[in-house]
């Protein structure tokens, strides 16, 4: 049985995307083994298809997280039995590549993200630059090339002349749906997803304060601005009203999704990768029957007008996305 190695940066606990990957590589007839990051506070789920290896490093941010990241990763790579490298976002790509070049293994790029683009890196001109020259080097001479969104497939042609496949981030068949009841007197309002920087978060709480009290709403994940958020419901007295489950696995977001009647997924224009995102939580909302509000970004808005599956704003003032 011919073995691939798909490499990360995070825990795989809540990477939905690297699952459904596993499970289409294994209906290939492949054994797949997943790297990641162990995080002691994270409790592995059981029965999962593919086996894992998650790396204990010595650092959880910053630059000597990605430089040792890669060292663990490539070190594991060159020392396993392997026929195909399936690496994960940029983060991974240089210990990936090196690790394929020298056991002239093919290896295919899967970009959930356009990495130099990212949010986090707006501000940070010298970060920004460092993985541009990355993308760059490491990028050219893989042997298939996916991402999420046509936009990004468009961003990666127009920048590098790199022809990406498109895979979009569709959710795994369910056979029993349950269709929310969207006139319940309580009427929730659903996030899923990390919690980070340019979600529209902050101000859909704000939203909260020009709705009606039965408007509630239940925010699924975690992330980097966790803290910020409670901190603003608390603020706004709140608390009632916003609910924090904190990190949920996907196996189990369903569970959220029955009694919602409007599902959030709403970006700033904080860079290009936002610009073209196409995350898994819309389609998820979609087939789980709950309407969706999202900007007027083209991917997301193409995908919301042609299938008539929610609303589009083009304003992420409170109010405004309160009237919607």
């Amino acid at each position: 049985m011919k073995k691939v190695i798909i490499t990360t940066s995070n825990n795989l606990y809540f990477d939905n995307r690297v699952h459904k990957i596993t499970l289409a590589l294994i209906e290939l007839g492949f054994e797949v083994l997943k790297t990641g990051r162990q995080l002691p506070e994270i409790q592995n789920p059981m029965n999962r298809p593919g086996r894992e290896k998650r790396f204990r490093l010595p650092f959880k941010k910053g630059p000597l997280f990605y430089f040792f990241l890669n060292i663990y990763t490539f070190w594991f790579l060159v020392f396993s039995r392997l026929d195909l490298i399936w690496a994960v976002d940029m983060d991974t790509l240089p210990a990936a590549k090196c690790a394929a070049v020298i056991k002239r293994k093919p290896i295919v790029f899967d970009g959930h993200e356009y990495f130099s683009e990212l949010p986090e890196l707006t501000n940070r001109q010298k970060t920004k630059g460092i993985w541009v020259k990355l993308e760059r080097i490491f990028l050219p001479g893989c042997n298939l090339y996916y991402t999420v969104s046509p936009g990004l497939v468009n961003l990666y042609k127009l920048n590098l002349n790199l022809d990406f496949r498109l895979l979009r981030n569709f959710p795994i068949q369910r056979k029993e749906i349950k269709i929310p009841i969207l006139k319940a007197d309580e009427k929730i309002i659903l996030y899923q997803g990390a919690l980070n920087t340019g979600r529209g978060l902050e101000q859909a709480i704000k939203a909260l304060s020009f709705l009606e009290d039965n408007y509630r709403m239940v925010i699924v994940g975690r992330g980097d601005i966790t803290d910020e958020l409670i901190q603003l419901t608390k603020s706004m007295n709140l608390e009632k009203r916003v609910i924090f489950t904190g990190p949920v696995p996907f196996e189990e977001l369903h569970k959220y999704q029955e009694n919602a009647m409007l599902g959030l997924a709403l970006h700033e224009n904080m860079g290009l990768n936002y610009y073209h995102a196409l995350p898994n939580r819309i389609f998820d909302y979609i087939q789980a029957g709950i309407p969706v509000l999202a900007n007027d970004f083209p991917d997301m808005a193409e995908i919301i007008n042609n299938s008539e599956t929610g609303l589009i704003t083009n304003s992420l003032e409170p109010e405004i996305i309160a009237s919607t």
